[in-house]
């Protein structure tokens, strides 16, 4: 886990303050169900996914400016596995970030169920 961590960069920092922030909110929604504490589950989705582009697109930039350099420190690397490499590491961002999304919406889903008909 803590490879998977590294792998994803500094973005994982806030991705894993605003997942756990939104996934808090879900819960509080599930089990006191107000338009309140949807709106603020509904914010900090928004927050979770938008930060969790914005590391998958930080990731991929620094790919794209350090690929070449890499492969030249070591000679038995080509560019196409140094790209597909960092590629990878890149998508570390969106496997947690997405993974607090979707729990949160099925958690929320709960709170909608639970919503007392108009």
């Amino acid at each position: 886990m803590q490879k998977f961590f590294e792998e994803g960069g500094f973005a994982m920092f806030f991705l894993l303050a605003f997942g756990v922030a939104t996934l808090c909110a879900a819960t509080s929604y599930a089990r006191r169900v107000t338009r309140l504490t949807l709106r603020i589950t509904l914010a900090l989705g928004l927050a979770t996914t938008f930060t969790t582009l914005t590391g998958i697109c930080v990731d991929l930039a620094a790919v794209g400016h350090g690929a070449s350099a890499f492969v030249a420190r070591h000679p038995g690397t080509s560019l196409a596995e140094a790209v597909l490499q960092g590629i990878s590491e890149s998508l570390a961002p969106g496997v947690l970030g997405f993974t607090f999304v979707a729990l949160a919406a099925l958690i929320t889903t709960l709170g909608l169920y639970r919503e007392p008909n108009p």
